[in-house]
């Protein structure tokens, strides 16, 4: 960044003075000069300028080849009795408001008295002048009062109303025209020639993987070759990442990655988390390499980015070796103790030497020394560089982020990092394409990408939906890390938290043919054209959005459209698929409208009738009036505000003689003429005009041998005060029914509302009119009767009656609740019973309907809520009513237990835990017991368990409990580790909450170990917990307090009972905690038993009631973190081919023959922590276990850091459930680690 030196303008300033700042000091001469605020020989008279007005300009003065000028308040801007400054460009004033030019400067304003330049007062600021902000300075200064009295921070300025006002500026050449830039008129397309993706909430991360990836031509062009004419747009992943690497070269404004995260069937949640970059690249490519197969892009992947190195295992005194050639997609290398990429790239190849204790065991030679390394056999043309800027730190047991300063070159050399035997043909020398940078901490950040597109030497900083030129300096030394000067104090170092995390290099012979350019013709017709169309339809969509409210919308209807509704009203317009909907505009007149009707209708005004449909009060929709000549002059917005206000658009019928024939009805015999339209005459209120007391209604008519409700057209009665009963005939006769034939006749009055007609009242007397809907049913012989299919349907009420219950309900089983797939969609009505929904649900998944369970469903996220009482069916409420009341459509959640559903209805489930002397938990164990029952009845079930052997007891428990009756503290647990609640033996069972799991323990006095003091000693709870008293885990214990004992020897006693060794009891913490219902530590007891060996527990205050904490290492495997924490798994794949879509993740990318780990994410909004890694193809080889449990280690590791949206966590979407082989983990990091120093890596 250019910048000129400072220069200086005053005002009544007789002698050079150096700026407030030292970098706005100029070498030499400053050029001061004396400009006046007043056409005066002597300052001006401060209180003058003030009384002349609110503001006053300097004369303009030229700095740096720019025009400026000051703009002094004397009584304050925005504040009163304030001095505010500016420095203002005249220059920017005069530029058109879309102009980009634009000038750069850091400026200093002091107020100075005259007379003696110690008394100041100065700021100075920063600022990009243009266009639009073509002024910039301090609307506080100082205030008047400080100014003519000082303070305790500054002298007075003024005596005698005299004061000099100096401006220093230093002009930067912004050669990028990004400096200070607010970015609120930003054009990337414009400025760039490149456009950014958008960031749906947290998906930096991937979009700096993306831009990455687009950037690298060749595998964007191989990207457009593979076929996806036949994908389906909403789950086609390939589809999803062509579209966005088409939009990023063609649109002109950032582009969107929803498309792509469905694909991947994540929702909202999903977007929201921060995932691993390495392994979303890696999870990517692999779906994508599988779509690649057998297409004209096969093989692209491997060549861009898979290289080849061996790991070995040398002996030096005989000739021995055991080495492995494996491939990899990237390089994952140190940054903790390496200055630079060369000593991280030395460090990776660096040969260990196996000697002493830990010599190799060679098959044939026995233990030798050797020397274990790798070396790289094959580099790929794009290498990929993962730096561990995350790590596990053993001493802080938790994950930290590295932030030591890293350098990396713009070309590195790396022929001497390949194997001298293998043959080279090319060249190792790469060029830096790409810096993908993670700006925070462990817990979360920023993810953005440098880039340098082409060949030459321009980088551009892409960071989401914004691009921008970059400078080197910003490319290299802003993102080494490190430390770096602070601007505001000298001396002062400051660590930086923003650093690069993944380096893309690209080989020099292989960069021409890499990122040579993409041209229209790489990207395949069909795919240029669908995309077209997409971005046409959406640019003709965003139209009618910013032009919707020019517009009304009118849906019409008419008798084809009513012949394919089955249930209320004439037709349902909530599912308006087919209906003729029409955007017209507000302005429009009525008459106008009707006569384009003409037109489109093919049909003369006076052969159709445009019905008004109006929403009733009993919420039905039905035909009104007869929309006449009257209404013609109405705009379309007044024919909204009259007939469609509460639906926001306007409905009409169309009744037209091309519909169903009007049926015609007329208590004087006055029929209209054959050659007369049969559609309803136009309404005359006049009295006596013979149309005056008319009325239309539609007619349905409802089958009971087919159940079925259809449409057969209209009729017109002359006279409201006809009585339902003479038109039965004429009804009959549209019914297409022979004469005579008896008929029941009902109203369909509202959904909940259908009236049988009494045939002896008028239309008048009933309340019929215009646009009431009648329902005709022939009357069955008893012979038909019994004929009946389904008898609940024998007559119009019961139809309605289904209609009104009828719900779509989708069933899920319980853990695969966002499997789409699995689903099963059942039509069912709101009063099936739950014994009749799990009989459905047995027919189609072939389980026992008596050990089907229903729960409902978290309206947000569809996780099981709370079980459904089966007794809501019997009982006669609704079972769906209760899970879903006012829905069509709902979720619920089944289960298949190991009992009979109505067994529970008594009975309940409870997880109990067995806890023996040296506080091992065994379980749990599931126990049914009567919800009448009490807590004792658990202590009996788990006495009947130890006798069948299900619980195993120490020897010494076994006898105890043989001998007499047992005696068992029961108790349950919180979620920081401490006792939650003691039960006693009377305490009844539906005390306990449902889902809590139950401990049981034999009592510390039936115990014949125990010691005689122990045997009436007060006892206090001791708990585990590891760094914070939150993080509890274990079994807490209660250890009686003995008078006098020492603390030293109630460690002891603390040892054995938790059966810690001394190493790991020597480095425990111990804490004693207040323990009135809070996990609150007292801080004055905390350490204090660590530091006096001889200090007394029975001494504490019994006012309180106290808990002893342990602070020790979790190895337990059940930490726990809260409710949300479930068991750590390893999944192993033994698929051949692409597995079909897992159970609890709705898309995930799995490799053939790979290992892959999962662990639950301890918090509400749930996901995975996974690995996914090869796996060996000898099954039987030692060198599988190894790597289980290395990876398994490295999982491990995640699990001790704290919780969050870190970059170091791994992405939740390659979960994959095998039933054949799961395995459980516990005391996982012990064992890790041991077996991982005895197994050797590249054996065999």
């Amino acid at each position: 960044m250019g910048e000129q030196e400072p220069q200086q303008n005053g005002f009544h300033l007789d002698a050079p003075m150096s700026p407030p700042y030292d970098d706005l000091t100029p070498p030499g001469d400053n050029g001061l000069t004396t400009v006046d605020l007043m056409d005066t020989d002597s300052p001006p008279d401060y209180a003058q300028l003030r009384s002349q007005g609110e503001k006053t300009h300097s004369p303009v003065f030229e700095l740096g080849g720019y025009r400026w000028r000051l703009l002094l308040f004397p009584s304050g801007n925005r504040t009163r009795d304030t001095v505010s400054v500016f420095l203002e460009s005249l220059d920017a004033s005069e530029q058109p408001q879309d102009s980009d030019w634009h000038v750069c400067a850091r400026f200093a304003v002091a107020l100075i008295n005259p007379r003696d330049e110690s008394r100041i007062v100065h700021q100075d600021a920063q600022h990009r002048f243009d266009s639009q902000s073509v002024d910039w300075g301090f609307s506080v200064m100082t205030t008047i009062a400080k100014l003519y009295r000082g303070s305790e921070e500054m002298p007075a300025i003024i005596d005698r109303e005299e004061l000099n006002i100096v401006v220093w500026v230093r002009i930067y050449h912004d050669d990028l025209g990004v400096l200070w830039h607010k970015f609120d008129r930003w054009d990337s397309r414009k400025e760039t020639g490149f456009v950014g993706l958008k960031n749906q909430g947290a998906t930096c991360y991937m979009n700096s993987v993306l831009q990455s990836l687009y950037f690298t031509n060749y595998f964007r062009k191989a990207t457009f070759q593979i076929p996806s004419e036949n994908e389906d747009p909403q789950k086609s992943i390939v589809l999803a990442l062509q579209r966005i690497f088409y939009n990023l070269q063609a649109s002109p404004d950032a582009v969107g990655t929803t498309e792509l995260t469905k694909s991947f069937g994540w929702d909202a949640l999903d977007s929201f988390a921060q995932h691993d970059v390495q392994e979303f690249n890696r999870v990517l490519q692999d779906n994508l390499e599988s779509k690649m197969k057998g297409t004209k892009a096969e093989g692209a992947i491997s060549r861009l980015f898979v290289g080849k190195m061996k790991s070995f295992i040398t002996c030096i005194n005989v000739p021995y070796e055991s080495s492995r050639m494996e491939d990899f997609y990237d390089i994952q290398l140190n940054v903790k103790g390496c200055k630079n990429l060369i000593e991280s790239f030395n460090d990776y190849v660096a040969v260990e030497t196996l000697d002493g204790d830990n010599k190799y065991q060679a098959e044939g030679y026995g233990l030798q020394d050797a020397k274990k390394g790798v070396i790289f056999t094959a580099l790929p043309p794009v290498l990929h560089l993962q730096l561990k800027r995350f790590e596990y730190d053993f001493q802080r047991d938790a994950m930290v982020k590295i932030n030591d300063r890293h350098e990396y070159p713009t070309e590195i050399e790396l022929d001497g990092y390949l194997d001298p035997s293998v043959p080279q043909t090319v060249s190792q020398k790469y060029h830096l394409h790409g810096v993908l940078v993670h700006s925070g901490d462990l817990h979360g950040g920023h993810y953005q990408a440098f880039l340098r597109p082409g060949l030459d030497e321009k980088w551009y900083k892409f960071d989401d939906d914004r691009v921008t030129p970059a400078s080197k300096r910003e490319v290299f030394d802003e993102n080494f890390g490190g430390e770096f000067q602070s601007a505001n104090r000298q001396g002062l170092k400051l660590k930086r938290f923003t650093n690069a995390y993944m380096l893309v290099y690209i080989r020099d012979g292989d960069r021409p043919t890499v990122l040579a350019p993409v041209t229209p013709e790489d990207i395949p017709l069909h795919l240029q054209k669908r995309l077209t169309e997409e971005k046409i339809n959406a640019e003709r969509e965003r139209k009618e959005q910013e032009e919707a409210y020019l517009y009304v919308t009118v849906r019409i209807i008419q008798d084809e459209d009513v012949a394919t509704h089955h249930g209320f009203d004439l037709f349902n317009f909530n599912y308006p698929a087919g209906v003729n909907a029409q955007k017209v505009l507000r302005t429009q007149k009525l008459g106008q409208f009707k006569a384009d009707l003409c037109h489109q209708l093919g049909l003369q005004p006076e052969e159709f009738r445009v019905w008004n449909m109006v929403a009733r009060q009993n919420k039905t929709l039905r035909p009104d009036a007869i929309n006449t000549v009257d209404s013609n002059e109405w705009t379309m917005e007044q024919a909204l505000n009259k007939m469609g206000k509460s639906n926001n658009e306007i409905r009409f019928y169309i009744e037209s003689i091309k519909g169903r024939p009007l049926h015609w009805y007329s208590s004087s015999g006055n029929y209209p003429p054959p050659d007369q339209p049969k559609i309803s005459p136009i309404r005359n209120k006049e009295p006596g005009s013979g149309t005056d007391k008319g009325l239309t209604l539609w007619l349905k008519e409802y089958d009971p041998v087919t159940a079925n409700l259809h449409y057969i057209g209209r009729l017109y009665v002359d006279d409201k005060d006809t009585k339902i009963g003479e038109i039965i005939p004429t009804l009959v006769e549209a019914a297409g029914l022979a004469p005579s034939t008896p008929i029941k006749v009902y109203e369909e009055v509202k959904p909940e509302m259908i009236d049988t007609l009494k045939l002896k009242l008028t239309f008048h007397t009933a309340e019929i009119g215009d646009g009431d809907i009648l329902v005709i049913q022939r009357e069955l012989t008893p012979e038909e009767t019994e004929a009946i299919q389904d008898p609940s349907l024998k007559d119009a009420l019961d139809y309605y009656t289904r209609m009104k219950n009828r719900v779509t309900m989708s069933f899920r089983l319980r853990g695969r609740e966002r499997d789409d797939s699995e689903a099963l969609q059942i039509v069912l009505s709101r009063r099936t019973t739950y014994p009749e929904i799990q009989e459905i649900i047995a027919q189609r998944t072939g389980a026992e309907s008596e050990k089907i369970r229903l729960l409902s469903v978290i309206p947000h996220n569809g996780a099981p809520n709370w079980i459904l009482d089966m007794g809501f069916g019997p009982k006669g409420v609704p079972v769906l009513e209760a899970i879903h009341p006012g829905l069509d459509a709902g979720i619920v959640v089944y289960e298949v237990l190991g009992v009979q559903v109505k067994e529970l209805e008594n009975k309940r489930f409870m997880k109990v835990w067995w806890v023996d002397k040296k506080n091992r938990e065994q379980g749990p164990f599931d126990f049914l017991l009567p919800k009448t029952g009490k807590v004792a009845d658990i202590g009996v079930q788990v006495a009947e368990k130890i006798h069948d052997g299900t619980i195993t007891v120490d020897e010494d428990a076994a006898n105890q409990v043989s001998l007499q009756p047992p005696r068992y503290r029961i108790y349950e647990i919180a979620r920081d580790g401490r006792l939650l609640k003691l039960y006693n033996d009377t305490d009844h069972i539906d005390t306990i909450r449902d889902s809590t799991d139950i401990y049981v323990e034999v009592s510390v006095d039936g115990l014949p170990e125990i010691l005689a003091d122990e045997i009436n000693a007060h006892p206090i709870q001791v708990f585990h917990f590891t760094k914070e008293l939150s993080r509890g885990f274990g079994i807490p214990l209660w250890l009686p307090i003995i008078p006098a004992e020492p603390f030293s020897a109630t460690r002891e006693r603390l040892q054995a009972r938790l059966g810690m060794n001394e190493k790991d009891f020597a480095k425990a913490k111990f804490v004693l905690v207040n323990a009135r219902g809070t996990t609150r530590a007292d801080e004055a007891l905390i350490d204090v038993f660590t530091s006096v060996a001889d200090d007394l527990l029975s001494e504490l205050p019994r006012n309180e009631e106290w808990s002893l904490g342990v602070d020790h290492l979790d190895r337990s495997g059940r930490a726990r973190l809260g409710s949300f924490e479930k068991a750590i798994k390893i999944f192993v794949s033994r698929f051949l081919s692409s597995p079909p879509l897992p159970a609890r993740v709705s898309n995930p990318t799995m490799r053939p023959n790979s290992v892959h780990i999962a662990m639950p994410k301890p918090n509400p909004s749930g996901g995975y922590l996974s690995l996914t890694r090869p796996a060996p193809r000898n099954e039987a080889n030692p060198v599988k276990v190894a790597f289980l449990l290395a990876s398994l280690l490295v999982l491990i590791l995640f699990a001790h850091c704290q919780w969050g949206t870190g970059a170091g966590q791994s992405s939740g979407y390659v979960l994959q459930e095998v039933d054949d082989e799961v395995l459980e983990v516990e005391d996982y990091v012990g064992r890790a680690e041991k077996i991982l120093r005895k197994v050797p890596l590249v054996d065999g």
